[in-house]
């Protein structure tokens, strides 16, 4: 996808559309917890509380697969071609936000079983985790992505 970018504003313009799809799917993983934490809080049924975890968890593995293998790298590439030390801000963050991702993926290993024993706590550590990683990744987002937006801006 960036390979075949001219310049920095078509690096800038194709990392904007990645960008734009994967924070469609973080709102996805936001309604997601949203609907197992309700059913959860009004005492459904065992298959139904079940058939919501099975969605979150695959979208919270395609979400993370995609931040990791697509947008961090295309975020990274993005610093190095418009060459302003912003590649250092994701040498620092990245491995940030990395470190969340253990527990996103031990939350989704965990539920697949239907062993609902432990589910309260482990969603909302899995609550504390998504907020913490949302903000890691705005950080990111702004401080590379969003300040080549300002620099296009003012050529």
């Amino acid at each position: 996808m960036l390979d075949n970018c001219k310049d920095s504003r078509e690096t800038w313009q194709a990392v904007e559309e990645l960008l734009q799809g994967w924070l469609k799917e973080r709102r996805e993983v936001l309604v997601k917890y949203t609907a197992i934490a309700a059913t959860l809080d009004r005492d459904a049924p065992l298959e139904r509380v079940n058939e919501g975890i099975e969605r979150l968890c695959q979208i919270l593995v395609d979400y993370v697969s995609a931040g990791h293998f697509e947008v961090f790298v295309a975020l990274q590439k993005e610093a190095e071609i418009f060459a302003d030390g912003s590649g250092e801000v994701a040498d620092v963050l990245i491995p940030n936000i990395g470190d969340t991702t253990e527990v996103i993926l031990g939350f989704e290993e965990k539920y697949p079983t239907g062993d609902l024993v432990d589910v309260d706590a482990d969603l909302s550590l899995l609550g504390e985790v998504l907020e913490s990683r949302f903000a890691l990744e705005d950080r990111l987002i702004a401080l590379l992505h969003g300040s080549h937006a300002a620099q296009l801006a003012a050529e």
